[in-house]
């Protein structure tokens, strides 16, 4: 049986290349290249395929982690990274207007294209309590469903592997 996969979603700049390394270490692999839209999104790289890399788990499992480019450009690979994905960390900045569309969006991609994938939100950039307890309200009201949603640093691989567990507790037997 082939180890299960775990794909990282969310927008341009929001940490998932940092996630991969900070879970994977000088083991992953990635696809950034120099980032040529510095009017959309200032930053000197962007990833451009799908990162890649592997996390042995403390009881021994190993799970394959793939990030997701950002870029709408790019919603092909997204699809094809899902048609093998058991689980998705979603990466939001819940600060952000757009990003409760954004993460409903992207459950809704998931569910179209893995449904018995699991699903857990990730909030990658500092939030209050109150913004945090309003956005996962207001998500799991859109979502029709309760959706976990848990603050991380993405650079903190024991917060990005409480994250994995919580997504692991979710996955079918």
């Amino acid at each position: 049986m082939s180890p299960p996969r775990i794909v990282l979603f969310g927008p341009m700049g929001i940490g998932k290349t940092t996630a991969l390394r900070a879970l994977c270490g000088a083991g992953s692999v990635d696809c950034d290249v120099p980032n040529l839209d510095r009017l959309s999104h200032d930053k000197a790289t962007t990833t451009v395929g799908a990162d890649f890399g592997i996390v042995r788990m403390e009881d021994g499992e190993e799970l394959h982690i793939y990030g997701s480019p950002g870029q709408d450009r790019f919603g092909f690979l997204r699809q094809w990274l899902l048609s093998f994905a058991v689980g998705a960390l979603i990466l939001v900045d819940a600060n952000d207007a757009g990003a409760l569309d954004l993460a409903q969006q992207t459950l809704n991609e998931v569910q179209r294209h893995a449904p018995d994938a699991a699903s857990v939100v990730l909030v990658a950039r500092p939030a209050t309590a109150p913004v945090l307890d309003r956005f996962s309200q207001a998500l799991a009201e859109r979502a029709g469903r309760a959706v976990p949603v848990m603050p991380v640093d993405v650079r903190e691989r024991e917060q990005l592997l409480d994250a994995l567990e919580l997504l692991a507790a979710l996955l079918p037997e």
